[in-house]
């Protein structure tokens, strides 16, 4: 040390690395340094270092109110009454109190007449539900002329004249969505369908129409004519959407079969009560018979005879001609 003073030499600590790594033991190994304190600098030798210029000066940012100045202020205040709101909102997208110029206040205090809800700034209430800003008129519009060159121009026979709507779309598929105020977007209800359709739109026979009634059961208005058919076992929209079309599928095919067990029904099992082949048509007939008979006998002894007896007096025995006045078709048909 003091050969290394006197000479004016000073041994830098990459060259005194490299000695200690040069020397070696008695075992031949290397000599390694024992650190007993963290290898690092301390703050009051860091403090002489940067007060001698040995080390640099950190450079701190100083409050300047130029600086605070150059921040932007939110755009929500510096938008302009005929702002083009597609392009700052373009997409569905989460509420930022900072881009929307309207005072928004949503959620619920205590004593709501004496103070108002919170302002939209920092309100997480607005960032939990959905919102509709992507989907005012003027987006609309935009969107509408973009996919117009892929759709088709609707029918206008179908504006001058609306039954052809039921004759060439006969089902009429109705379902509901929901919107909560609340982090989850999902509803069971959301997924139920209902399903309507014409049963004059599947060209039945009597037959046919008979047994479809039969098996849709209580689902069918006959004042409406209407079948209504309400999916909602499966977990999505379009489960029972395709649920629904494969039992009007199989209602379909199942009412144009003939079973073999069909062919013994009885006037008991029919839907309702027909007139022609009834006990009431025979007594009927039976009567107006009477009626004629008796009616030709008082023609002789000069009686008067009532009108409904003088206009089928003439068709005695005659059973088509009697069922066909209209004193008995109307009966039949009440």
């Amino acid at each position: 040390m003091k050969r290394a003073v006197g000479k004016g030499s000073y041994e830098s600590e990459e060259d005194q690395r490299h000695r200690l790594e040069e020397q070696i033991d008695s075992q031949g190994e290397q000599f390694r340094e024992l650190y007993v304190m963290p290898k690092r600098k301390l703050n009051a030798q860091i403090q002489l270092e940067r007060m001698t210029g040995r080390a640099e000066q950190p450079k701190y940012s100083h409050p300047d109110i130029h600086d605070r100045l150059a921040v932007r202020r939110p755009r929500a205040e510096e938008m302009s009454p005929d702002q083009d709101w597609p392009s700052v909102w373009p997409a569905a997208a989460t509420y930022r109190s900072s881009v929307v110029p309207l005072p928004i206040r949503m959620g619920s205090r205590k004593h709501p007449e004496k103070r108002a809800p919170f302002k939209r700034v920092g309100n997480l209430e607005l960032l939990k539900i959905p919102n509709f800003l992507h989907l005012t008129p003027e987006h609309i519009k935009r969107h509408c002329e973009a996919i117009k060159k892929f759709c088709t121009p609707f029918p206008k026979e179908l504006i001058s004249d609306p039954s052809l709507a039921e004759k060439h779309f006969p089902v009429t598929v109705t379902y509901s969505d929901y919107l909560h105020q609340g982090t989850s977007l999902r509803d069971p209800r959301a997924r139920t369908n209902t399903t309507e359709v014409k049963l004059n739109s599947f060209g039945f026979n009597e037959h046919d129409k008979e047994k479809f009634r039969h098996l849709v059961g209580n689902r069918y208005n006959e004042e409406k004519d209407t079948v209504t058919i309400v999916t909602d076992r499966c977990y999505t929209r379009k489960q029972n959407r395709d649920y629904a079309d494969f039992l009007l599928t199989a209602l379909y095919f199942e009412s144009k079969k003939l079973e073999s067990w069909e062919e013994q029904k009885l006037r008991d099992d029919s839907i309702k009560v027909e007139f022609a082949g009834s006990k009431i048509e025979k007594r009927i007939i039976e009567l107006v018979e009477k009626v004629a008979k008796s009616a030709a006998a008082a023609e002789d002894d000069d009686t008067k005879i009532p009108p409904a007896a003088e206009a089928i007096k003439n068709n005695e025995g005659d059973e088509k001609a009697i069922l066909q006045h209209p004193t008995v078709k109307e009966f039949a048909e009440t």
